[in-house]
């Protein structure tokens, strides 16, 4: 217990110190003098888009809020204190940045940054509104870093632009700059159209897999997964057609790929790889995961992987780390937990801070179950998986760059203590709302137990208890409750082992189905 004890505090010390140093990095501090006018208007239609667009002005499309509702004062409140507001959460009292007028013509010359807010009214957030930037050398498409998604603009850049700090909004030539966006919109709007239909398409044959043909399921989420990467690369604006395709690569990979990946061996070259295949991608590409048909939401996580992404891609790393380990040792175990881990959590790759912590514990709790000879060495295990994620976020913070993982913990102690508080409305309210996924949730708990419990290897066992820790932390820390139940699903799915098909499926199969007949001639059993 004492060596338990002194490890929590020992990271807790960790914890403070890192907040510290995130929080001493605001952009905000100091003196800025406002360099843009910011103008509201009622509405910016295509003329007068077109106008500002021959005045040189650089166009996007803007993002008022976080969370699944908006409204005009909501909007207006986080872009006056240059943040993205979560209307989920208390009204902020943050310090007002910027100055704003409203009018209800749109100015005709610079330097000024004008937008369009939502209705007056409660409205669901799902919708982007015109903002363009006119002067000061702004001309084409508007780029953030805050979404690394050309075109796509953050509440939150709107300050930081007015106020010309290091992370203002930037602009990129282009020749259509209207129908780039009409495309960019309709992208947006087919990939979070397919995220929900898509991720339960996918779980649902995962289920099927695991009860009549266990063996194809492993490769089946990571074919999913590798089109849902494709998709977000080179996909159309044609939702129905992306959950289509997501469904015939689960098939198909199921039930091709046993047949081509014959070795535990090439089975777990081809997991790691689709792990590999995402940080190349978002390191080259990151609009490839924020358009993919299983991506982020778009309003509060624009790039990097979401807690749906971060649960699916949770089963193929742990299995893929565990296979490559049984011929290469712990160092292929280590090289595949470091790569995970900077997939998920590095800020220029997945970016997503409480991931690495999902990842960090699950990864420490598979270790320990391969390794350890008694589960002594948990509390020493998940202390150095912990100062990993925290060694990840010092180097995140030197960068000094928007990111999901130091921004997490902004504000050293009573950062943290904010940060905890916030769960209560984002993560825990929702699980309360989202009670019926008990209903999948329950099923899907109980047979991994199960096949923990009656696992034919230590191995196989501590590669599902792993998993299962991993999704037990992510709904803690995350706020997306409903997105981690489905897709942490779908990984046990895929690692329960054949559990159900050897002990439901095939003995109901030789009770119901008559025998073959003995053909004439053949020798009859001997009694």
């Amino acid at each position: 217990m004492r060596r338990v004890a002194l490890t929590i505090a020992c990271l807790l010390a960790l914890a403070s110190t890192g907040a510290a140093r995130a929080g001493s990095q605001s952009e905000f501090t100091g003196h800025h003098q406002q360099l843009f006018r910011v103008v509201v208007v009622p509405s910016l239609n295509e003329g007068n888009l077109l106008a500002l667009q021959r005045e040189g002005a650089a166009l996007g499309l803007l993002v008022p809020n976080a969370g699944p509702r908006t409204s005009q004062a909501d909007a207006f409140a986080g872009m006056v204190r240059g943040i993205l507001y979560n209307a989920r959460l208390a009204r902020p009292t943050d310090s007002v940045l910027i100055r704003v007028v409203h009018t209800k013509h749109v100015p005709t010359a610079g330097p000024a940054i004008v937008v369009t807010l939502p209705p007056d009214r409660v409205v669901a957030n799902g919708v982007r509104y015109p903002v363009a930037v006119l002067g000061r050398g702004y001309n084409g498409i508007l780029v953030s870093r805050l979404t690394r998604v050309p075109g796509l603009v953050s509440m939150a850049d709107v300050a930081r632009t007015a106020l010309g700090t290091e992370n203002r909004l930037r602009s990129q030539a282009s020749a259509h700059p209207l129908t780039r966006l009409a495309g960019l919109e309709a992208r947006i709007g087919a990939a979070r159209d397919t995220a929900m239909p898509g991720s339960v398409l996918v779980l649902g044959l995962l289920v099927l897999f695991a009860v009549f043909f266990p063996a194809g399921a492993p490769a089946a989420l990571g074919a999913a997964l590798a089109l849902n990467l494709l998709l977000g690369w080179w996909g159309g604006d044609d939702a129905a057609a992306q959950v289509v395709g997501l469904g015939v690569a689960t098939v198909v990979g199921g039930i091709v790929a046993p047949r081509v990946l014959r070795t535990r061996l090439a089975l777990g070259a081809f997991l790691t790889g689709v792990v590999l295949a995402y940080a190349v991608a978002m390191a080259i590409h990151p609009p490839a995961m924020s358009l993919a048909p299983l991506g982020p939401e778009l309003t509060s996580r624009f790039f990097g992987v979401s807690n749906l992404v971060e649960a699916l891609l949770l089963g193929p790393a742990l299995l893929g780390a565990k296979l490559l380990a049984e011929r290469f040792g712990p160092l292929a175990f280590a090289a595949v937990a470091l790569l995970t881990l900077a997939t998920i959590g590095e800020n220029q790759l997945g970016a997503d801070g409480g991931g690495a912590f999902v990842v960090a514990v699950a990864f420490a709790v598979l270790a320990i179950g391969l390794w350890a000879r008694t589960w002594r060495s948990a509390a020493p295990a998940l202390a150095l998986a912990v100062l990993a994620v925290f060694a990840l976020l010092d180097v995140d913070a030197a960068r000094k760059s928007p990111d999901h993982l130091s921004g997490a913990l902004h504000g050293g102690f009573h950062g943290l203590v904010h940060v905890a508080i916030n769960r209560v409305p984002l993560s825990y309210d929702r699980i309360i709302e989202q009670w019926w996924l008990v209903f999948p949730g329950i099923p899907a708990l109980a047979v991994a137990l199960a096949a923990a419990r009656y696992a034919r290897t230590r191995a196989d066992c501590a590669v599902i208890v792993a998993c299962l820790a991993g999704l037990a932390t992510s709904l803690v820390l995350n706020d997306s409750p409903g997105a981690v139940a489905i897709a942490g699903a779908a990984s046990l799915a895929m690692l329960e082992g054949g559990l159900v098909n050897r002990t439901l499926v095939r003995p109901l199969v030789r009770r119901w189905l008559p025998a073959p007949a003995t053909p004439v001639g053949s020798p009859r059993p001997q009694e």
